[in-house]
């Protein structure tokens, strides 16, 4: 998944499939994912159900670990708020304990705006999310956490570099009946709770990096889905204070 921006700094950069990684989804390009049905199906079932959706709102609370070079691993929090509006619209908020940073998508532009100092980056944008997504990642070096969640089609997104996957049976998220599943990749694990009933929604993930030092984690806990919101198109332009400076978007995405 698409973990990073500032958090990449604390973690791992982003790339397409939860982190950077190398090979496709089969062990390197050399075998086929072995993924128990009832995994695939969810994953499948949850995207099917986010793609959707002409807009959603969406609150994660999250924490991630930042690795000290003498190898100790520190905890830190945040929590993010999402507005998507498709095909063109996009809105993130982030709040942590190491720094606030706000992106807004406008279907034509892309701004990323870090609070904490009078500087900001502004950048033209491809004409849909996917694009604008994609972008980011290959020309400006990041993206904002759990924007696989975002695209047109998300099971695609969050399955791509699969080698194994389990399903664990069902347990509680936040009071919610769940499906636990788990999924190898080359660089990561990962674990995704998906809601059970009528609305398969991820319910919480957890993702560790195992060929980091330490291995560190990301952990997402969503709430507050909202499927028909009602969101002024205001949201997606950028609010910037009259004095803010503009910078390359690497400087502020990594600004502590």
């Amino acid at each position: 998944m698409r973990i990073a921006w500032f958090v990449a700094v604390a973690m791992v950069a982003s790339a397409p499939a939860f982190a950077q990684g190398t090979g496709s989804g089969a062990a390197a390009g050399t075998s086929k994912p072995v993924v128990a049905k009832r995994a695939q199906a969810l994953i499948s079932e949850s995207g099917a159900y986010l793609a959707s959706a002409a807009a959603f709102t969406f609150h994660a609370d999250v924490t991630f670990d930042h690795v000290l070079p003498s190898g100790q691993k520190l905890q830190f929090s945040a929590v993010e708020d999402v507005a998507l509006k498709r095909p063109d619209r996009l809105y993130v908020e982030w709040r942590g304990d190491l720094g606030d940073r706000f992106f807004w998508y406008d279907g034509k532009t892309v701004t990323l705006y870090d609070p904490a100092t009078p500087f900001y980056a502004t950048e033209a944008a491809p004409q849909t999310t996917d694009q604008m997504l994609d972008k980011l990642v290959s020309q400006l070096g990041f993206s904002p956490p759990l924007t696989d969640f975002l695209y047109s089609d998300p099971a695609a997104s969050l399955r791509g570099k699969v080698k194994y996957g389990l399903d664990l049976g069902e347990t509680e998220v936040n009071g919610k009946s769940c499906h636990a599943l788990a999924f190898v990749e080359q660089d990561i694990d990962w674990q995704i709770w998906i809601a059970g009933g009528p609305q398969p929604l991820p319910c919480k993930i957890v993702i560790t990096y195992k060929t980091e030092p330490a291995e560190p984690e990301f952990s997402a806990v969503f709430s507050d889905w909202d499927f028909s919101p009602h969101i002024d198109d205001s949201v997606f332009t950028a609010d910037l204070p009259p004095d803010a400076q503009k910078i390359p978007f690497k400087s502020v995405a990594s600004a502590r």
